[in-house]
């Protein structure tokens, strides 16, 4: 019993937010009598540094612990009114046959996923990346971190593409592989960060993602880059029978999507949280470069606003700039808006009015129409922070301490009113019916999060109630005309038109 250790790695904040005074994350142990101790508490504290996993071990050796229910529990004392006060746990382990400070495990493992293959970007217009595909397709690193106390071994890895081409509405699949088992990394070279007695390793691969290897007269191409290490964390030799039936193989292989489609997207479309302004006549901006010489004509933009904090309906004018002196230029186009949450990283799509000719530059945003913040999500796992701009006091101020991406994507196509899905999708499995309709239609029950919009953008009302297998949907108010409905169905959104012809 004097060799039964619980371990675990704690980090304050993170990509999150930092815990307020009175916070704390505390670890508690339920002895004999069925009582919760606490053993080990982390409170704020500003000398913790949230880049850094803080390593504890806590003795369990009193009789008190060992009984037929014992369990431990870790707490995290915060607000709950959102994701806040942050807290990261890692690594937990109890086992016999330990001692105090032992954390050494055959582990290689990858702490961070690959950056991406676009210059800058997560998404591209595929029209814009034809003749510039050289430039834009770069070698990417990725993050990993060893476990294995002052034992630096080579390893291998492999890097394979799973390409999608969507091209006049057939979908073709295909595997790229571009490094099969590549040739061994030492880590005690190259861009090799030690922090002993262990290792973090940037890792900038041997070669970049073949551009030849796609057809860029498509409509959109989706490109899933997957990253495997090949290490002996497996092997017999190193693999303790002390940790079994751990499987340290589990966490060796990561994937990441990037698309060749119509938007622009510095975001990895996930939000880690969200962000806004909250003084009513203030603006906010995010910029973007043409990668194209010649103009080209942005229809619309993507937003996510999640569902974060204020729920009521909010109005916000979207703007479009150009570019002056290394800040937002004159306004291009603007329009009013109503803000369109939605959940599970699902983009909203907002028509212009009045389609805008780009070049060069370009600036795409929202003003403030009242005090109430409205967050758009925020991606911090791609930092493009010096691509924020805001206007609060009359001039255009560059961020200079934020680190994410907002979630906001402009569109380019015809400005036509033709709604483009976000991304590279599967045909859907589900059809509206009848189509042309009059003011009533359905659609398959496993549609979700349906959504109704005119060609403008504007939310159609509407009723919706389940009969059997199908979902009856009932436009309120409604003239006859084109309309855009999207729903998620298999964590895919799909779009297509209904036409409503009023009796």
């Amino acid at each position: 019993r004097s060799t039964v250790y619980l371990s675990f790695y704690y980090q304050i904040k993170g990509l999150g937010e930092m815990p307020d005074t009175d916070d704390n994350f505390s670890l508690w142990l339920k002895n004999s009598n069925g009582t919760w101790e606490n053993v080990f508490t982390a409170a704020y504290n500003t000398e913790l540094d949230p880049k850094v996993f803080n390593y504890v071990t806590v003795p369990v050796s009193e009789d008190r612990f060992f009984h037929a229910e014992f369990q431990f529990k870790f707490e995290n004392f915060a607000r709950l009114s959102g994701p806040y006060d942050m807290w990261h746990l890692d690594y937990v382990y109890l086992n016999s046959g330990r001692v105090a400070g032992e954390r050494s495990m055959p582990d290689r493992t990858i702490s961070m996923n690959l950056t991406s293959i676009f210059d800058g970007y997560h998404a591209i217009p595929i029209s814009h990346y034809r003749d510039t595909a050289d430039e834009l397709t770069v070698i990417p690193t990725i993050k990993l971190f060893g476990l294995l106390e002052n034992n630096f071994q080579p390893f291998r890895y492999t890097t394979t593409a799973d390409v999608k081409t969507l091209k006049a509405e057939t979908i073709e699949s295909k595997r790229i592989i571009i490094e099969d088992d590549a040739a061994p990394v030492n880590p005690v070279s190259g861009n090799t960060e030690i922090i002993l007695p262990f290792q973090i390793l940037n890792l900038t691969l041997q070669k970049q993602f073949p551009n030849d290897s796609i057809d860029l007269t498509a409509d959109s191409v989706s490109i899933k880059m997957n990253f495997g290490l090949n290490t002996g964390d497996d092997n017999p030799l190193i693999y303790l029978p002390s940790y079994e039936p751990i499987n340290f193989l589990r966490n060796d292989s990561t994937n990441r999507t990037f698309t060749l489609s119509s938007y622009y997207a510095k975001d990895d479309g996930v939000a880690e949280f969200g962000a806004g302004l909250n003084q009513s006549g203030a603006e906010l901006a995010v910029s973007f470069d043409l990668l194209k010489s010649d103009p080209d004509t942005l229809a619309a933009i993507d937003i996510y606003f999640p569902k974060f904090g204020d729920q009521n309906n909010r109005t916000l004018m979207l703007k479009v700039w150009n570019h002056n002196d290394s800040v937002p230029g004159g306004t291009l186009t603007q329009q009013t808006i109503t803000v369109n949450r939605s959940a599970s990283n699902m983009f909203h799509r907002y028509q212009l009015s009045e389609p805008v000719l780009i070049t060069g530059k370009f600036y795409v945003g929202w003003k403030q129409t009242s005090a109430i913040m409205v967050p758009a999500g925020l991606d911090k796992n791609s930092d493009s922070g010096k691509s924020i701009f805001f206007n609060i006091t009359g001039s255009w101020e560059q961020d200079s301490t934020f680190q994410g991406s907002l979630m906001i994507r402009p569109v380019f196509g015809k400005g036509n009113g033709t709604a483009i899905t976000t991304g590279l999708l599967n045909k859907p499995e589900t059809h509206v019916w009848p189509n042309p309709t009059s003011d009533q239609f359905s659609i398959s029950s496993s549609a979700q999060i349906i959504d109704l919009v005119d060609l403008s953008g504007r939310p159609i009302a509407y009723q919706i109630f389940l009969s059997g297998n199908q979902q009856i949907i009932t436009l309120q108010n409604a003239t006859p005309g084109i309309y855009i409905l999207r729903w998620m169905e298999k964590n895919n959104i799909y779009t297509t038109k209904v036409i409503a012809r009023m009796h």
